[in-house]
C-alpha cells in the first residue's frame, strides 16, 4: 500500500469544524491543502482559526512556532471548485444530503484528473449510492474522520461496491501516514 506523496495536493470541501480539522491534519502531514466552502470567506476564516489553535499549542510549548508557520503556509483558501483541479485527493465534508453530495462529486469528476481520489467524510450515507451517478465510481471511497479530526485517532475507510481496491488501500496508507488509525 502506498500513501499519497507529501507533495500531492489535497483539497477539502467544507470549512466547518470537520472540514477545517481534516485540512489541518493533511497540512500537518506536509501536504499543500486547498480549502473550499461555498460561504464567502469561510475558508479563510477556518484557516485563521487553525492558525489560532496552533498558536495556543505554541504558547503551551507543545509545538514549535516554525512548524505552526509551515502548517499554516500549506493551507490556502480556494475561491472556486475549479481551483481544485490539480488535487490528488479531494475530501468532501459538507451537509449530509445524498443529492447535494452527488451533485458535488459530479462537478468534481469533470474538474479533477482521472487519477484524483474523491473521498467523502460521510458517516451515514452509502458510498455506493454517492458514486452511483459518476462515470468513474471506482475512484470514490469513504474517509470518515471523527471530531475533532486533529485529535481523534480513528479514521474509517469505507469502500463502496465500485471502489477500486487501490484507492481504498491508498486512503488506508495515507491515513496511517497522517498519524491516524484507519
Amino acid at each position: 500500500m502506498t500513501a499519497l506523496n507529501k507533495d500531492a495536493a489535497v483539497a477539502v470541501i467544507g470549512a466547518g469544524a470537520m472540514g477545517a480539522g481534516i485540512a489541518q491534519v493533511a497540512a500537518q502531514a506536509g501536504h499543500p491543502v486547498a480549502l473550499f466552502d461555498t460561504r464567502e470567506g469561510a475558508a479563510a476564516q477556518a484557516i485563521a482559526g487553525i492558525a489560532k489553535q496552533l498558536g495556543k499549542r505554541v504558547d503551551a510549548g507543545k509545538l514549535d512556532a516554525a512548524e505552526r508557520d509551515a502548517v499554516v503556509a500549506r493551507l490556502t483558501p480556494a475561491a472556486r471548485l475549479e481551483d481544485l483541479e490539480g488535487s490528488a485527493l479531494v475530501v468532501e465534508a459538507i451537509v449530509e444530503n445524498l443529492q447535494i453530495k452527488r451533485e458535488l462529486f459530479e462537478k468534481l469528476e469533470a474538474i479533477c484528473g482521472d487519477d484524483c481520489i474523491l473521498a467523502s467524510n460521510t458517516s451515514s450515507l452509502s458510498i455506493t449510492s454517492l458514486a452511483a451517478t459518476l462515470q468513474r465510481p471506482e475512484r470514490v471511497a469513504g474517509l470518515h474522520f471523527f471530531n475533532p479530526a486533529p485529535v481523534m485517532a480513528l479514521v474509517e475507510i469505507v469502500a463502496g461496491l465500485a471502489s477500486d481496491k487501490a484507492v481504498v488501500d491508498c486512503l488506508y496508507a495515507t491515513a496511517r501516514a497522517w498519524g491516524k488509525k484507519p
